[in-house]
């Protein structure tokens, strides 16, 4: 018989700042946190299971602020690794008005079957709050980056030529290596944050992002959020979102585009 659920966890997180000072950063100096959490296990012609975490925690002080965002998850087909993703990125911003403030971002993301080992940039920029009314919030973010994308080393079988991916389930014998691809260089990033509150407990979301490098325009990396969520109390939400990781010049073998569809469980706090 194959058994479906669907089951939520709750998982603490905790950013710590110093605070200071009388001027507040979204209304709050306190620590302000949002937690997505789903958890998906089928049993019977296939056993699957899958944990996924979007976090994101936000500390003022004064006209500082520092904010983290971590988004992961991990799945397994048959007690073989399937999804293996982590990406982070720390942001702070130094306000000057109502609506601009200086940002200095830092992200590093590692995902398994990406063609990647790892990716990472940071640079100064800017943020701009175009919209901001109970209704309707809409920023725009800016950056000059340094940027490293590190490939990961591939495999071929010696006979067939056809690449052996990871998790490698039967092993790298008979295989030939090719290293992964280095690069790092100077480039941009832009990005958007928009939401909706359509009505009390009703709330549309998106977010996106684009990278880029000056050297190489053509390889650019794009990551996108759309989302619903529904109030169910003042701390609990349920959310749909549906996210997408695109990649203009992925690393041969590897598909263009990462998509993610999560029903989860959310704790505001």
């Amino acid at each position: 018989m194959k058994k479906t659920f669907l089951l939520s966890l709750f998982a603490a997180s905790t950013l710590a700042a110093a605070s200071s000072g009388d001027v507040k950063i979204d209304g709050t100096d306190k620590l302000v946190t949002h937690t997505e959490l789903s958890y998906v296990q089928t049993e019977g012609n296939t056993d699957t299971a899958a944990f996924a975490l979007d976090f994101a925690g936000k500390k003022a002080w004064g006209v500082t602020s520092l904010g983290l965002d971590v988004d992961a998850i991990y799945g397994t087909q048959d007690n073989i690794e399937n999804k293996n993703r982590v990406i982070g990125e720390l942001n702070l911003d130094y306000k000057l008005t109502d609506r601009f403030a200086l940002n200095y971002v830092a992200g590093y993301k590692t995902d398994k079957f990406s063609g990647f080992d790892y990716q990472f940039y940071t640079g100064p920029g800017f943020k701009y709050i175009a919209v901001d009314t109970k209704a309707h919030h809409l920023d725009f973010k800016g950056n000059l980056l340094y940027s490293i994308d590190q490939g990961s080393d591939k495999y071929y079988d010696i006979n067939s030529s056809d690449e052996i991916k990871y998790p490698y389930p039967d092993g790298k014998s008979n295989t030939t290596k090719t290293d992964g691809t280095y690069s790092d260089g100077y480039g941009y990033m832009v990005a958007l944050n928009y939401y909706w509150q359509i009505t009390q407990n009703f709330k549309f979301l998106q977010e996106a992002s684009y990278r880029s490098g000056f050297d190489n325009p053509k390889n650019y990396f794009v990551v996108s959020k759309t989302g619903i969520e529904s109030k169910l109390s003042d701390m609990l939400s349920m959310g749909v979102s549906y996210k997408i990781n695109y990649t203009n010049l992925p690393p041969a073998g590897n598909e263009l585009t990462d998509k993610t569809l999560l029903i989860s469980l959310i704790i505001d706090y």
